[in-house]
Formats: structure tokens, sequence, C-alpha cells
């Protein structure tokens, strides 16, 4: 018995546009059960673009006073442009270097669509069951009574950047199976779709555009502003794409950036994505994205001048109007740099027994601070110093910078029964006191008067942890040595796993 050859599809149909309506379409089955797709609950979730869903999101937000860009932290007039290029129906290409936020705030557009959509079973690019664009889609509506339906999650697509990337990838290609089943090599079924067609429906994210070899981004043209493509061999693909279309790429002569073409560039609205203005929401930034929090939900615990000593380091590191370090530094870290800080400090505590990170988990040459930051950074060609070096100067200088700030908050009417507290509770070494840094010097610190309303008011009079205020009584030491000492003198110096103070007077 041969083969049996399916019959040609008539072209008419393949590019036809068919929306039906209550009165006109099949008796749509989800679940087994026929169900009236125009009435509630399932009203909402059909027969709208993308493009209106999110436009509608934005305006709901808008009436509302809220931010629709709740996880992009700070940026307030990139997210404005983002909202208007929006509304418009642009595509819109993020411009800015690596690890500032492009794909989060392409995420978090993609957040403003229905969390699921309703769709025709067995889509290759989950046809709206109202208004299809694949053939196979088209001929179910218009040919068959019954039609089953099918909800489908929230669609972003990731198109890697490649100078590898192929049309089939990219676009789609012939299905070899198909044509065993005995499909014509002609037959719309015998087409399967790319990364750029899953998207239909959803949000396409062209990560690093400009990496798309040229050739590609030349089928990208027609995908942009008409919603279709045309294959390099002249064969109009027989879907029609309706996606929200964002891309990304680093600014020009960034290590690794390839050209986008002009008439590419032409079709897509460009946003400048830059890091972060604050030190502020470079720290929150951070926390949001910890390992801990997006991965095991919870909410580590890491005192506030250790945040700002583990952000500070890094926007030292990008800051070359500034900081005279940071003109040594080519390829400047990221907000990830900041996120893995953030990470290894709370995991090294983890390690060392506790949950309060104290300045020993930075290690004796800072090498945690060295793993977070020697494979994101580049020094300028010809820089004496090595990676190590000019690592180990950013934390001093970090450190000095908060260690200014602690020791400013020390009340200077006090400072003389404080300082003299401290001393107390130390245990003598030589005529000097020595205050080891471990959990006995807490029950100790805390019967003193003096140097428990101190330590107090850094911990603004909160409940916390014994753990909590060993590191506020450290960085209250650490500040002392750091900007008490004179070169004729020592009065607070660290020493192994504490600190020695001597009299005062």
């Amino acid at each position: 018995m041969g083969v049996r050859v399916k019959p040609k599809i008539p072209t008419e149909l393949l590019f036809e546009d068919i929306k039906v309506n209550r009165n006109n379409a099949p008796h749509y089955v989800l679940d087994g059960s026929e169900v009236d797709i125009w009435s509630e609950p399932y009203a909402s979730f059909h027969s709208k673009s993308p493009v209106d869903y999110i436009r509608d999101k934005i305006l709901e937000c808008g009436k509302k006073g809220k931010d629709p860009f709740p996880d992009v932290i700070g940026k307030k007039r990139e997210k404005e442009l983002t909202k208007n290029a929006l509304l418009s129906g642009s595509s819109i290409l993020f411009k800015g270097k690596k690890g500032y936020g492009k794909t989060t705030f392409s995420k978090s557009i993609a957040k403003l669509l229905p969390d699921r959509v309703l769709a025709i079973k067995g889509c290759k690019i989950y046809d709206d069951p109202t208004h299809p664009s694949c053939f196979s889609c088209k001929e179910k509506i218009i040919e068959h009574n019954t039609v089953e339906i099918t909800w489908i999650p929230r669609i972003w697509v990731r198109i890697p950047g490649d100078p590898m990337l192929t049309t089939r990838q990219l676009i789609g290609g012939i299905s070899i199976q198909k044509i065993r089943d005995g499909y014509d090599l002609d037959h719309p079924e015998v087409f399967i779709p790319g990364r750029a067609l899953k998207a239909h429906r959803g949000v396409g994210y062209y990560d690093e555009l400009g990496a798309i070899p040229s050739s590609l981004q030349t089928l990208l043209h027609e995908l942009f502003e008409e919603k279709q493509v045309t294959t390099t061999e002249g064969d109009i693909v027989p879907f029609r794409l309706d996606a929200v279309i964002l891309a990304a790429t680093n600014p020009a002569n960034y290590r690794g950036t390839s050209p986008i073409k002009e008439p590419l560039l032409d079709r897509m609205e460009e946003i400048e994505i830059g890091p972060p203005e604050t030190l502020e929401e470079e720290i929150e930034i951070g926390r949001r994205n910890m390992y801990l929090v997006k991965v095991k939900g919870l909410e580590p615990e890491i005192p506030d001048w250790h945040l700002r000593i583990l952000a500070k380091i890094v926007r030292y590191a990008r800051d070359k109007e500034r900081r005279d370090i940071a003109s040594k530094i080519d390829t400047e870290p990221s907000c990830r740099a900041t996120i893995k800080l953030f990470d290894h400090i709370k995991s090294e505590a983890i390690r060392n027994g506790r949950e309060i990170p104290l300045l020993s988990d930075y290690g004796d040459s800072y090498d945690i601070v060295k793993l977070a930051l020697m494979g994101r950074i580049e020094l300028v060609y010809g820089v004496k110093e090595t990676k190590e070096e000019i690592i180990r100067r950013l934390v001093e200088i970090a450190l000095n910078d908060i260690c200014g700030e602690v020791y400013q908050k020390i009340p200077e009417d006090r400072f003389e029964e404080f300082y003299d507290g401290l001393r107390k509770i130390g245990d003598p070494l030589n005529g000097q006191s020595y205050l080891p840094i471990d959990q006995k010097i807490v029950s100790k610190s805390r019967m003193n008067k003096e140097v428990n309303s101190v330590i107090d008011r850094f911990l603004e009079n909160k409940k916390y942890s014994d753990e909590l205020y060993l590191s506020a009584l450290e960085i209250v030491l650490e500040s002392m040595a750091r900007c008490m000492n004179t070169p004729e003198r020592k009065y607070v110096e660290r020493k192994e796993h504490g600190y020695v103070m001597s009299d005062l007077r």
C-alpha cells in the first residue's frame, strides 16, 4: 500500500486573514467540555494582540498611579520612554552595557501580558482560537464543527544573538518527518517554525541583536515591520507574527559587539539603559537578585554596612570621573558583580556557622571579593597593577568610606565613656584591652550601659539577634581603627579575630 499524498492547499487560504465571532465560530472544547469563549471567565483571554494587552495594562497602571515595571529598579526616564514606545506599538532596542537590566526590562514588559491565554490545541505557534495565523488552524476553524483549545502560559521567547545562528533556528525549516508522512514539500504543515515565530502572541526578545548574521538581519526587516517573513529563497513563510518585538545590544565599540544594519535600526526605538543611578538602587538590585531570594524565596539578612561596602566596591570601579582607580579599568563590573558579592558574603557566613556576615568573611586577602570581580573586570592595557591589587584597593577605599560614615555617628559628647566602656569589656593584654569578635563579647557588651546604648543606636533600637549585634560592634571597632589612629599612635588595631585597644589618655 503506497503513501497517501496530502492534498495541496489553496494559496488564497494560506494568506487570507480569517477571524470568527460568536455567530460564525465552531464549537470550542476545553479539557473535554464545550465552553463559550465569549463569556466569563474566558472572554479576556483571546481575540486581542499582545500589543493591545500591554497597551491596556500600561493605561490601567497609569490611572491607578502604579509602576507597570516594578521589577525594574529606578530608571524613571527609561520607563517613561518604554511606555510611550509600547503604547505606539513600536519595537524597542535596549542599548547598554552588560548586566544593567536589559533582559530584566524585557521580562517586566512580558509580565504585562495575561498569565495565560487560550490557544488552539496542538498549534505550533499557539494560535488564537478566533484569529488563526497558521494554515492548520485556519483549516480547523473553517472546516471543523468542533475545535479543541487549551490554556498556554505567558510567552517570552529569547532569541540569542549568535554568529552561527541558522535560518532554520531563527525562522524555521522543513520537517522531514512530515514529508515521510506523505505531505507535499510545499504543504504548510511541512514548515516547522523557528524561535522568532514561536514568539507569536507574546514577546520576542532578540538578545545581542548585532550578533545575528547580516543575512538573517535582512530577514528581520520584514518581520519587524510587516510581521511576516520572506526567506532568502523568495518563499513567503505561511505565518503572520503577532508579537511584541524587543531587542538588546551593547554600545558601539564595546567588546564583542557587532553592528546592526541601519534598515533594522530604523524599525526600532532605541532606549539607553545605564547603570543604577544611586547606591540605594544598586543595593536593591543586588538584594532582589540574590540566589537565596530568587531560587529559595528567602530573605537573607545582611547588615546595611556590608551592603554599602560591597555595592560601593562595584560603583567605584565604574566611576571614572571621580575615582582615579576606575580609569585603570577597561571593562567595568555590572550589577551582576554586586549580586554575586552579596551571594558570596552570605554563603561564606553560612559556611562559618553564622547567618550574619562579619568582616572576616571577606577573606584575609579579600578572596571573596576577588571571586566576584576577577572575571568581571578587565584592566586598561599597560596598567602595572594586577587585578588582585586593583580589587584590594577598591575594597580599602570602600571600607574607609563606610567606616568614616560609621565613625561620625558615634556621639561626640559620649565618646570617651563609650571608649572606656569598650576597654572594660575586653580581656587584659599587656596593658591593653583585647576584644575578640565572637559571641562571648556580646553578653559583656549588652551589660555595659555606655557600650550598649551606642550599639543600640546603630541598630536603630530594633529587635536584633546576637549575631547582628556582634556585626555592629565589629564595624564600630573597625571604624575606630581606621579613623582614630595616627602615625605616632595606634589607639585601636585589628589583631587576628579581634581588636586591641590602648588607653585613650
